[in-house]
Parts: structure tokens; C-alpha cells; sequence
């Protein structure tokens, strides 16, 4: 076994030329050349000439494949210049003992190939080009159409100036009517909300000893409400006992209302 190839005369060349795949399916790269191989003396023995072209042919095969399938049609100069840089010089296959190899290739796109990928990516245009204006006309439709309920009636009578008699506002009312400006409202409502508990518990974390009194506060305003079933009341033993304001006015009942 040596590091290195041996003689020039026992360098053999012959002509290469192969299909290699393309990593867009039913698209191939053309790739023909020279290949030129040899086989050290110190294992001659176990490589005939004929074994020795099908070693190298193989090897250079998966090579080529395992480059051009990572690319597409249209990455024809990057994937050449990859495979010069892999055959160019002379290299040792792994699991190839003995056995030296180099090629030079012309790699090309066939025209039917290349029309085939055109068509591809005419196609993938179409496609991308629906999906954009898709997202253009939904988008356009929340900033102008859902805003407001004015622009909602407005926009929903134009869409039947054509057939008055088909004017349905009970399907706006039940389709349209439930996504205009509930998202901006619903938002603007959680967080005044939410403000108005964070000022809360920050000041009865201040005064940890009004917690109790808040808390029995609030059980008697629910309850007299008629909410008591939905609010988390802590156990009665936790309640400090509250003594009742004289100047304390009950709240009037839903019947009283």
C-alpha cells in the first residue's frame, strides 16, 4: 500500500459519461468526461484490469451522485465546481485498498431537463404568487373591512348592489358581525383589566394586614350580587373579622333593580 499513485504507465483512462440526478425529481444532470485510474503493484494481484475500471467507475458514480443530488437545475455552476474539487486530484476511495482515481467531467443540464425545470418553477411561481395575494386580500380585508362596524355594513351592502333582493343581513349579523374590531376590544378591555388587578395586589401586598378585610369586602359585594358561586372565596377561618361601616350603604338586589 503507498500514499501516493505509481507510474504513469500503469494509469489507465477511459471515457465516462452518466445521468446523475438532481435533487428536483425527474430532473437530471449530464456528466461525461475522462476517468483515469490505477492500481499500485503492491496489490495488483487482487485488481485485474477489467475489476479495476468497474471499481473506479463505481466509486466515481456515487460520487458524482452524492454531489449533484443536493442541487437544483438551476445551481449548475455551484454543483461543477464542487465535483472538480472532489475528482480533480488524484485520491484514495475509502474502502477501495490500492485503487487511485481522477476524472475530468463536463457537467450539463439537457435541454428537455432543463425545460422540465422551468416548468417546475413556473408552476412553484403560479403557486407562490395565489398564496401572496391570498394573504394581501385576508390582510387587506382585517385592516379595511373588520375595523369597524360601519365599514363592515358598508362593505357587505356593496358586495350585492347587484342583487338587492338577495341582501341578507341576518347572515351578517351571524357571519361578519362577530369578527368586527373584537380582537382590538377584547384586547383593550383584558388589559385595562388586568391594570386594574395589578394595582390591586400591589397595594395589599403593601399592607399585607388589608387582605383579609378587601377579600370579606368583595365576598359580601359578590354576594350581593348573586356571584358568590363563581369567586374563589378562601376558607372563613382565614377572613380577619370585618367590622360593618356605619356609614356603609347595602347595595340594592337584581330584585330591588
Amino acid at each position: 500500500m503507498t500514499d501516493r499513485p505509481g507510474h504513469w504507465w500503469r494509469r489507465r483512462v477511459c471515457r465516462f459519461t452518466a445521468y446523475w440526478p438532481t435533487c428536483l425529481p425527474g430532473v437530471r444532470f449530464l456528466a461525461r468526461g475522462t476517468l483515469t485510474h490505477l492500481v499500485v503493484p503492491q496489490v495488483a494481484g487482487n485488481h485485474h484490469a477489467t475489476a479495476a475500471r468497474a471499481a473506479a467507475r463505481l466509486t466515481l458514480d456515487e460520487l458524482g451522485r452524492g454531489i449533484a443530488g443536493k442541487h437544483r437545475p438551476e445551481e449548475l455552476e455551484c454543483a461543477r465546481q464542487k465535483l472538480a474539487l472532489a475528482i480533480s486530484t488524484w485520491h484514495n476511495p475509502t474502502g477501495r485498498p490500492g485503487l487511485w482515481l481522477r476524472a475530468r467531467l463536463v457537467l450539463l443540464l439537457p435541454q428537455q431537463d432543463a425545460d422540465r425545470s422551468q416548468r417546475h418553477q413556473d408552476a412553484l411561481r403560479d403557486v407562490e404568487l395565489r398564496l401572496a395575494q391570498e394573504r394581501l386580500r385576508r390582510q387587506e380585508l382585517a385592516r379595511t373591512v373588520c375595523a369597524d362596524q360601519n365599514t363592515a355594513r358598508l362593505w357587505w351592502l356593496e358586495q350585492h348592489l347587484d342583487n338587492l333582493s338577495a341582501l341578507d343581513w341576518t347572515s351578517f349579523q351571524e357571519a361578519i358581525m362577530p369578527v368586527v374590531g373584537t380582537s382590538a376590544a377584547e384586547s383593550t378591555e383584558a388589559e385595562r383589566l388586568a391594570h386594574t388587578l395589578l394595582y390591586v395586589w400591589k397595594r395589599l401586598d403593601a399592607m399585607p394586614g388589608r387582605q383579609a378585610r378587601f377579600m370579606a369586602t368583595a365576598r359580601t359585594l359578590f354576594e350581593q350580587m348573586g356571584w358568590a358561586d363563581g369567586f374563589p372565596w378562601p376558607p372563613p377561618d382565614d377572613l380577619e373579622p370585618v367590622a360593618p361601616s356605619r356609614t356603609a350603604v347595602p347595595l340594592p338586589t337584581e330584585d330591588e333593580q
